[in-house]
């Protein structure tokens, strides 16, 4: 069955593709979940199943018999925002609302919107929810021009201020806080095409399904004052008066082989601050005596686990952030995940891949800016796994973020997470496995001869293309991962000057006439020099040349490039080489444990002088001179003699994150690397 199969029955749909060589698996899509967002639940298909091939139409739909195996439930998986108080859109309603358990309070629709006090703030009373509960609107403050609810309860009765016809007054006695306040969300449209056709009732097959909708989220302010304007009117029926804060656009693509590909943009319509994951993962399904175990590239050790192996997120005790100082590669923040179902013999079970991908506001360095609270956090109750594509990035009206996530569903058994992604005109092969192999191949036919662009964090040697058997690889030191966009065959008549393209070929990164430079005044000062490559190069030597002899050591390494900014990125390197040691004349090469990708374009090269100040060293440097702009800063009294780059005081051992603290006159060491 290299197709899908698509049940629709009105709102509620259920895709089923092939598995493995014996089964197929069966999502669910709810295009009216709740409130008329696209969910991935619905009453007849609970979970995510697995299903034997030879299953019936009529034993999977219009409700998942027996034959199904549970593997994941997605019920809480399509993905809300966060406004930096509450989570809001999806499934979701602002969480200020304080519901009070009053029997036989006889309040009716006549007194919505009125105000009452608990002695020192003001509720709004939102809905009559029933004879014996009421909904209050929490009150909301304005900061720096962006309004927020308050999580807040009642201090005492609420006693009537204004704008109601029953004004007996509440006790609290039967509170519950922080409930969330719903409708949020009004204009919904939806539409679901298969292969660009309109998908009807009953069974359907194809290559591709989409879902793509769109809605409108209120302002909290907005929602208060409205209800406040227009006493006796319930909310819920005037949602289109409301200010808005945002509009949501979603597309949900389901492909062959258990593939999801989701793609969110929040467009603002007022200034806001916005949160946003475009995906977010609740665990799988575990067996009886299992476990679940995740693997994520570019992390170590956070909330105690370590991700750089199969981490047991049933032990996860808390709600885990993943931050710039538990990644490998700061410049790289978190983008991957996959998880496993082991039994207690620790045979696989079933698995699944879930990541962003490096297109839009995914792009590493964009979200490297916008993430630099946390880029992933996996919290303690649910285990739920949630990318974050922007965390506290504030957004002007008209402004917007977008971001594509893949979740793919991954059959044992299996020693390696291997993917190629498509997502518009892009396709992106992904590759992540945990232990050490000499030779690997990700099977890749579709992709033959195209151009491996190295796109997130990525310490694995591939070829420069894709050779008729795939993608091959090793993984000398685990874990190995990568990302690399498949380009199309573009290659030039011959290779662009700035790298070498022979492998264990060491190629000058400028070329010309050198001069000497001595590190008088330079210890413990990082200093860092702009460097331009024509192609994103893996290297795995960096060398330079001291011409005279000091004390101490020379460390260097590489920071990435913030075009934002024009200047290094301060989150830490792209690779830190080293020390080697200036005791001697000579070319000094330090070997790397693991290969570096060198970005296309430009790069900070990073040289400090540490351990002994006795002596400086001399060293091989460029006689060409700075080769782009340098930000002078406030003032222009920097422009005097010679500058070549930025500096970075008081570092004395690792490279890690900096604050520039001003301009250098050393001109640029020579610098050659070898390519892995």
């Amino acid at each position: 069955m290299p197709e899908l199969i698509v049940y629709r029955s009105n709102a509620l749909m259920s895709v089923r593709s092939r598995f493995d060589a014996t089964r197929d698996v069966v999502m669910p899509a709810n295009l009216a979940y709740p409130e008329g967002m696209v969910g991935l639940w619905h009453s007849g298909l609970p979970q995510v199943s697995l299903v034997p091939s030879t299953a019936t139409d009529a034993q999977v739909w219009p409700v998942m018999s027996a034959v199904g195996t549970r593997v994941h439930d997605t019920s809480d998986d399509n993905c809300p925002i966060n406004t930096g108080w509450s989570y809001v859109g999806g499934n979701h309603g602002y969480n200020v609302g304080n519901q009070i358990v009053v029997t036989n309070h006889g309040k009716t629709t006549a007194d919505v919107g009125s105000q009452w006090s608990d002695g020192t703030r003001i509720f709004t009373l939102l809905a009559v929810t029933n004879a014996n509960s009421l909904l209050f609107g929490n009150p909301y403050t304005v900061v720096d021009g962006i309004a927020q609810g308050a999580r807040v309860k009642p201090a005492g009765p609420l006693t009537h201020v204004s704008g109601a016809t029953n004004r007996t007054t509440v006790p609290i006695t039967g509170l519950t806080p922080d409930v969330q306040i719903r409708p949020a969300t009004h204009s919904h449209t939806v539409a679901v095409e298969l292969d660009g056709r309109p998908v009807p009732d009953g069974r359907s097959t194809g290559l591709e399904l989409v879902i793509r909708e769109s809605y409108l989220i209120p302002t909290y302010q907005g929602m208060i004052d409205t209800a406040r304007a227009n006493v006796g009117t319930p909310i819920a029926t005037i949602m289109p008066r409301i200010p808005s804060l945002c509009r949501i656009a979603n597309v949900y693509r389901w492909s062959p082989g258990g593939g999801l590909l989701v793609t969110q943009t929040v467009t603002a319509l007022t200034r806001f601050t916005l949160n946003a994951g475009v995906t977010q993962c609740a665990p799988l399904t575990p067996v009886t005596g299992g476990s679940r175990r995740q693997f994520m590239p570019n992390v170590g050790v956070a909330g105690g686990l370590n991700w750089s192996t199969w981490a047991n997120i049933d032990t996860l005790a808390a709600l885990t952030d993943v931050t710039p100082a538990n990644l490998t590669d700061r410049t790289m923040p978190a983008a991957s995940m996959t998880q496993w179902v082991v039994s207690g013999g620790s045979v696989q079970q079933w698995g699944i891949a879930v990541g962003l991908l490096p297109v839009a506001d995914g792009v590493p360095t964009v979200r490297a800016r916008y993430t630099t609270a946390k880029s992933w956090f996996i919290s303690s109750s649910l285990k739920k796994n949630y990318p974050q594509l922007v965390w506290g990035r504030t957004l002007a009206a008209g402004e917007s973020v977008t971001g594509t996530a893949y979740r793919r569903y991954l059959a044992p058994p299996s020693t390696a997470t291997g993917l190629v992604v498509s997502a518009g005109d892009d396709d992106f092969v992904v590759i992540e496995r945990v232990g050490t192999v000499a030779q690997a191949e990700l099977a890749a036919p579709e992709l033959f001869h195209r151009l491996l662009v190295p796109v997130g964090a990525t310490n694995l040697t591939v070829p420069d293309r894709v050779t008729v058997a795939g993608v091959p690889y090793a993984v000398p030191v685990s874990p190995g991962y990568g990302m690399w966009r498949a380009d199309p065959d573009g290659a030039v008549a011959q290779p662009l000057p700035g790298a070498s393209l022979a492998r264990g070929g060491y190629f000058l990164v400028r070329s010309g006439p050198t001069v000497e430079s001595t590190c008088t005044g330079a210890y413990q000062q990082l200093l860092l020099h702009p460097f331009f490559l024509a192609e994103p190069t893996p290297v795995d030597r960096a060398c330079v040349e001291v011409t005279r002899v000091g004390t101490g050591v020379l460390r260097h390494g590489v920071y990435a490039h913030d075009p934002a900014t024009g200047r290094p990125a301060l989150l830490g390197p792209v690779a830190d080489f080293g020390a080697v040691a200036v005791t001697t004349v000579g070319v000094k090469e330090s070997v790397l444990a693991a290969p570096v990708g060198l970005p296309a374009g430009w790069h900070w090269y990073a040289q400090v002088w540490q351990v002994s100040g006795g002596t400086a060293p001399t060293v091989r440097a460029s006689g060409v001179g700075c080769a782009t702009v340098l930000n002078l800063g406030s003032t222009a009294a920097a422009m005097t003699g010679d500058r070549y780059g930025y500096e970075v005081t008081g570092v004395t051992g690792a490279l890690g994150a900096i604050t520039i603290a001003g301009l250098h006159r050393f001109p640029p060491p020579q610098v050659a690397y070898r390519r892995a």
